[in-house]
């Protein structure tokens, strides 16, 4: 694991990132908040006092995340992140948009899909020898991994709506005690074609000249700037001339001792 990154190693242009980053959560933390706090005055009607507050949580975790592991996030992840949970948490979830907007739900899935398989860019690439992987491999992990996101995510709503008596996965029907199965089956299906849409958009990034954005992701989840370091080599150079520089002086020493006997 890296070393942890201080604000002001940033290059400008991170710096300003990282900012839009933390303006964005903070906001959309304190919105959360303040909802929930509105909620708890006037009666959770619609259960959305639940959501408000959770949400708020689930904001604060990419900067909760590095201040356990000491590991900055990448400015686009970070960025993709909190993009995702405005959309599916602050609009869908706690101001109830997915009740008004009866296609907004499949929005936030296919966006789910997308934002699912970047995040297994930047796990993979992890890997030392990513740059040797096919672009296959690459693309069925990404694929897999946006999938099982999405199991985790339709047990997490099963599991709200039984244990807090939410309607995460929909109101059942009038004389049944459960919502159909219909919705959880078009959440996957969305899941699926933005997970899919990703892959294909980095195959064909992989395999013609025009990268499609596949080189900037690259450039910000593979290629980590807190890794982007002269430092092992440089200490592989300094060995090596520490050895070149004892071999030769161990070299002079005996000519100088042979030198010596002679005389």
């Amino acid at each position: 694991m890296s070393k942890w990154v201080k604000f002001k190693n940033l290059s400008k242009s991170d710096k300003i990132f990282r900012i839009i980053n933390l303006v964005l959560m903070f906001l959309q933390f304190a919105a959360c908040v303040g909802l929930g706090i509105y909620y708890l005055t006037i009666g959770d009607l619609d259960n959305r006092l639940m959501a408000s507050f959770g949400i708020a949580v689930v904001t604060i975790l990419p900067l909760l995340g590095e201040l356990i592991f000491r590991r900055r996030l990448s400015n686009i992840l970070f960025l993709f992140y909190q993009l995702y949970v405005v959309i599916a948490g602050l609009v869908g979830s706690v101001l109830n948009v997915y009740y008004y907007v009866s296609w907004y739900d499949i929005l936030v899935h296919i966006s789910a899909g997308y934002v699912f398989a970047v995040l297994g860019i930047f796990i993979i690439s992890r890997l030392e020898n990513y740059k040797k992987l096919s672009k296959w491999t690459v693309v069925l992990f990404c694929f897999c991994l946006t999938m099982t996101c999405e199991l985790v995510w339709e047990l997490l709503e099963w599991g709200a709506d039984l244990f807090f008596n939410q309607t995460a996965q929909g109101i059942p029907p009038e004389g049944m005690t459960a919502p159909l199965v219909t919705d959880t089956m078009e959440d996957i299906l969305c899941n699926f074609g933005g997970g899919l849409l990703f892959c294909l958009q980095f195959i064909i990034g992989k395999s013609c000249k025009y990268s499609l954005g596949i080189k900037f992701f690259e450039k910000e989840l593979v290629l980590d700037k807190e890794e982007k370091t002269s430092q092992p080599e440089y200490i592989g150079e300094s060995v090596a001339i520490d050895i070149d520089n004892s071999n030769e002086y161990a070299e002079i020493e005996e000519v100088k001792h042979k030198n010596d006997k002679e005389e």
